[in-house]
């Protein structure tokens, strides 16, 4: 097990029997408002991960050579890595589209989004969306650079729709900002409601048996969200100890930043899992939400759950996983920081 999600798992546990103590201690609450994320993230990841892998998996053939394509939709652990696994036996292409593109641009699509969307106001989504962009801006020349040093071939061939969507995104930021935010927002809220439409096709699979998906994927949905959900309790129990023993030095790192406290314990869990950082998000000030999203766009999970992941599937890979995931973070981080100024 990942050493960080180990360690949350622990104060999820010292919540719990906070709890069963009466919040003696006062962690109780903090488990409780872990626990009853459990709903939304069912709603905003399971659809997703039951109806889209099951149609990627019934039909392969229609997305023969579109290795980007796929991982760019999909987080390695969401079914980008099987997928692009089965896709090819060229171990640049996997490290590069199973591995590297899948736990940033895939992570974004399939999972940080439809769950961000599903929890943000209307105001905070403003802000996330344009830390997005600045993490976009940070990501696409380390992914570039990693193409070229990976030898794929035609790199730059295969990888243009990638660039091309990401080009657009990046000039409607400095052309037209609003025009920029009205996009991503229709996109979000598609991603949002396609993500109802296709957990409501995952209930009539579990209920009346119909061909949607299949009960292996449901369950592994179950278990997904059943350990993002126990993962968020232990990550708001730990916040709530950090903040009372060491207010002070973390709004020193704050002040710095010129960002609050609750900014600085965001991107410090996002190291682990970006949905830490969420129950944060709109105690954060304006700055502190749009760093937060722009690191979170690569450099999360980069210690946590996708880790893990990678290791057991591919250890060859982890050390570009790691390299990749904080640089193009980091990067994100410094532009929006610059940018923000």
């Amino acid at each position: 097990m990942n050493p960080i999600i180990f360690i949350l798992l622990c104060f999820a546990a010292l919540g719990l029997f906070d709890k069963m103590f009466k919040n003696r201690l006062g962690l109780a609450t903090s488990f409780d408002r872990g626990i009853v994320t459990m709903g939304d993230f069912m709603m905003s990841v399971g659809g997703f991960y039951c109806i889209a892998i099951a149609f990627l998996n019934g039909h392969a053939t229609l997305f023969k050579n579109k290795e980007m394509i796929i991982s760019s939709l999909l987080a390695p652990d969401l079914g980008g890595y099987s997928i692009i696994e089965s896709m090819t036996h060229a171990d640049n292409i996997l490290i590069f589209c199973g591995v590297l593109l899948t736990s940033t641009l895939g992570c974004l699509i399939s999972f940080q989004l439809p769950i961000f969307l599903n929890e943000l106001d209307t105001d905070d989504l403003s802000h996330y969306l344009k830390g997005v962009v600045y993490g976009i801006l940070g990501l696409l020349p380390i992914l570039i650079g990693c193409g070229f040093l990976l030898h794929i071939d035609h790199f730059l061939i295969v990888f243009l729709p990638v660039i091309l969507i990401c080009a657009i995104l990046i000039g409607l930021f400095f052309i037209s900002f609003k025009t920029l935010i009205v996009v991503l927002t229709v996109f979000s809220k598609l991603v949002q409601m396609l993500g109802y439409i296709f957990f409501f096709l995952v209930c009539l699979t579990f209920f009346f048996n119909m061909n949607f998906t299949n009960a292996t994927l449901i369950n592994e949905a179950l278990r997904i969200v059943f350990q993002m959900s126990i993962i968020v309790c232990g990550s708001l129990v730990f916040c709530e100890i950090v903040l009372r023993k060491f207010s002070s030095q973390i709004e020193r790192v704050g002040q710095i930043l010129n960002i609050n406290k609750y900014s600085v314990m965001g991107i410090i869990l996002s190291f682990g899992t970006s949905i830490a950082m969420l129950p944060l998000f709109s105690k954060m000030n304006k700055k502190g939400k749009i760093l937060n999203a722009a690191f979170s766009l690569s450099g999360a999970f980069v210690f946590g759950g996708q880790l893990g992941f990678i290791a057991s599937v591919n250890p060859a890979s982890v050390t570009w996983f790691v390299v990749v995931k904080l640089v193009a973070g980091i990067l994100g981080l410094v532009i929006a920081n610059v940018m923000e100024e």
